[in-house]
Formats: C-alpha cells, sequence, structure tokens
C-alpha cells in the first residue's frame, strides 16, 4: 500500500489562491474589454447614427407648425 501512495504527487496549495485570483482577473479583464466594445459597435454607433439620419432632414418650424395645427399647444393661439 504504501507503493502506491509515494507514486501520487502532492498537490500544490501553495500559491494557488494568488494564481487563481491572477487568472480569474485577467479572464474579467478581457470579458470587460469585449463587452464594451460589442456594447458600442452594436449599439451605441447605430444609435448615433439613426439620431444623425434624423436631424439630418428635421425640420423643427415644421413641426411645430404641424403641431400647432393640430391643436396640441394650449399656450399658442391658432
Amino acid at each position: 500500500m504504501s507503493e502506491v501512495t509515494s507514486k501520487i504527487p502532492k498537490p500544490v496549495l501553495r500559491g494557488l489562491h494568488n494564481a487563481s485570483i491572477k487568472r480569474n482577473l485577467a479572464v474579467a479583464g478581457v470579458l470587460c474589454v469585449v463587452s464594451v466594445a460589442a456594447f458600442n459597435f452594436l449599439y451605441v454607433q447605430p444609435k448615433q447614427q439613426a439620431y444623425a439620419d434624423f436631424y439630418k432632414n428635421y425640420d423643427a418650424n415644421k413641426h411645430f407648425e404641424r403641431m400647432k395645427n393640430a391643436g396640441l399647444l394650449q399656450s399658442v393661439k391658432e
């Protein structure tokens, strides 16, 4: 029986917690960078482009007149 136990190596426990923390921090950092980049490219930039496209041809006076003629503005006389 002593022959069987001598063949199994002892587990390396010294510094195991520090090594796992370093690995977890590296993985968390990479995942944060990837998620921020994905959010920026998939959500922020298309939304900014949509706003830019909307305001490219937007006429505030025309919109105001349309609301005024519809009777939606109480403070403006028709």
